[in-house]
């Protein structure tokens, strides 16, 4: 895979966001977390195009926060049977 260097501009809590994932992740390499960055938005578009293409429906507000809620519950249920398994 070739590389090419770029110059970017970005905010300044962005950027010490962008290193502390960096240090965390990649041991420091800049370079990785933005190339993670790009991947995961890349990743995006095609599951929204995959989305669109299939014709399934966006959620509003109200049905988004009842998923929200059942994936928090089951989260919660299954957290609390590891608990009660120890």
């Amino acid at each position: 895979m070739s590389t090419s260097k770029i110059s970017v501009t970005i905010d300044a809590s962005e950027l010490t966001w962008l290193r502390r994932r960096a240090k965390q992740i990649h041991g420091g390499n800049l370079s990785a977390a933005v190339v993670e960055a790009t991947r995961t938005l890349r990743k995006q578009e095609a599951l929204r195009a995959f989305l669109e293409e299939e014709g399934v429906p966006q959620l509003d507000p109200k049905e988004l926060a009842s998923v929200q809620n059942e994936w928090r519950s089951t989260s919660r249920s299954a957290r609390h049977a590891k608990k009660r398994a120890r």
